[in-house]
């Protein structure tokens, strides 16, 4: 048993344990109530959880005791629940799939179903870019003929390469895996400078409507490919910046515009059933890019969400809060520099929490996978949650995966996000699953282990919590019914 810090909830916790470990051994934990923790020493650590009570004749202090301690127990209420959790995922792109061609095949295998496979980290959702991004192998569109407005030189070509393999790849263990996409350029010939870096998306009539084509031969293209599709958006950080990577600056209302007169008639018209969300935002002001489009009585009810990028989650309950109705999205990550630190995973596993909190439906990471390198084509170095180990043909698991995967392998689909309260931990949210199952996310920032009471199901459960730890408690519907 680990030291007790005698701070006070774990006083109250310690002498709970005391008033009951003469029977500890004679009423274990249910099997139903599964504790997953994740230290930097000890990654994915199935945890043992203590009764805090027995089958003893206890005293009145000892039920003093008890009582105190169960007021502070982290507690989970299903009958207030908040947002559809859709699911968690990462994205794809041509310097994952070329890092994982190091591998040997049987490697190579074990690293997909690691990520996408039910018993791995059950990644169900997907995000492709539409065109290069700035981890692709170089600069492309599918079609860069100038003014072929028809887009009669379309071609998806490049994608067969790199993307799709990638991603029927991990279709093997994820067959109903679902994607959704967006650009980070449109074809150069459709931007004012006419280069894939920097410019502006033409407000042009014609250039709009050939636009608009463009998506629909780009779903169209990649169904016949057997890849679900479920949503799309128009721009990738659609605000002016001076990055080395693609992109195109777009003003929220020459947007809203596009969405309206041309893309969506454009869907309709090829009856292409497919969601549109608007993003990826990567500011906070809403005023910029969500108040032209889902203020515009037109071209709101077209709009099933709103994605934010890592620099836009201020903006979550902000959106949430003026349109109830709207599902929310964290798209991507942060990027950092490629260390790949036990602290960053933990700040990403933080993140999750509190944008989860706020009411974020869906959750990515931005990097699948990276070779020891670990930078783009044009020298931008990043993290990954998988590295390959080009000489060794060896995968490292990094600390952003296992934040991740405690997310993505214990909140299914389906999940409702439920009210929490109690505890020592700042840093909690928890779940109801489809399946009846409950399930709670608490870190341990702290450098010292701390110790805290869980109550379900009419019983308390004491939990030694590691210092610096991600951790995931699964309660089974048995486990959460009164005895």
């Amino acid at each position: 048993m680990q030291r007790m810090n005698f701070r006070p909830h774990a006083l109250l916790a310690c002498l709970l344990l005391a008033a009951s470990s003469v029977h500890a051994q004679d009423a274990p934990a249910p099997a139903s109530l599964r504790w997953i923790s994740s230290t930097q020493s000890a990654p994915w650590e199935q945890m043992p959880v203590e009764p805090a009570s027995s089958s003893a004749q206890p005293s009145a202090a000892q039920i003093s005791t008890a009582q105190t301690s169960a007021a502070t127990a982290i507690q989970l209420d299903s009958r207030t629940a908040y947002q559809t959790i859709d699911g968690f995922g990462s994205c794809f792109n041509d310097l994952g799939w070329q890092a994982l061609q190091a591998l040997d095949p049987p490697a190579r295998e074990q690293a997909l179903q690691s990520l996408f496979a039910p018993s791995g980290a059950n990644f169900t959702l997907g995000r492709a870019p539409i065109g290069a991004n700035d981890f692709a192998l170089g600069w492309y569109s599918y079609d860069e003929t100038p003014n072929d407005f028809a887009l009669t030189h379309f071609s998806i070509d490049h994608d067969r390469q790199t993307l799709i393999p990638f991603i029927r790849a991990a279709m093997r263990y994820q067959p109903t895996l679902a994607i959704w996409a967006v650009p980070w350029s449109p074809p150069t010939w459709m931007k004012t400078n006419g280069a894939y870096k920097g410019g502006e998306m033409k407000d042009d009539p014609q250039v709009l409507a050939s636009y608009a084509l463009y998506f629909s031969k780009y779903i169209q293209a990649y169904r016949a490919e057997g890849i679900h599709l479920f949503a799309v958006m128009p721009q990738n950080e659609p605000r002016y910046n001076n990055n080395v990577y693609p992109q195109a600056a777009w003003s929220g209302a020459l947007m809203d515009r596009f969405l309206r007169d041309y893309l969506i008639p454009r869907l309709q018209q090829d009856k292409l059933s497919i969601q549109l969300w608007q993003g990826t935002i990567v500011n906070e002001n809403i005023a910029d890019y969500i108040l032209p489009v889902l203020d515009d009585p037109r071209t709101a009810p077209s709009i099933t969400g709103v994605a934010y990028q890592y620099g836009g989650q201020q903006a979550l309950a902000t959106t949430h809060q003026r349109y109830p109705g709207i599902k929310l999205m964290q798209s991507e990550t942060e990027c950092y520099n490629g260390d790949n630190l036990w602290q960053q995973g933990l700040i990403t596993f933080r993140k999750i929490i509190d944008d989860t909190s706020h009411f974020a439906g869906s959750y990515f990471f931005w990097n699948t996978v990276l070779n020891d390198e670990e930078t783009s084509s044009w020298g931008w170095r990043q993290n990954s949650l998988l590295t390959v180990d080009r000489s060794t043909k060896q995968v490292r698991y990094n600390p952003e995966f296992y934040a991740m995967k405690h997310f993505s392998a214990s909140v299914l689909p389906g999940a409702r996000r439920i009210a929490v309260s109690g505890g020592p931990f700042p840093q909690i949210v928890a779940f109801a699953n489809p399946n009846g199952s409950h399930v709670l996310e608490f870190e341990n920032d702290s450098e010292q282990s701390l110790d805290a009471t869980l109550q379900t199901g009419g019983k308390l459960y004491l939990l030694h919590v590691p210092a610096k730890s991600m951790n995931t408690v699964t309660l089974a519907a048995q486990a959460i019914s009164q005895p």
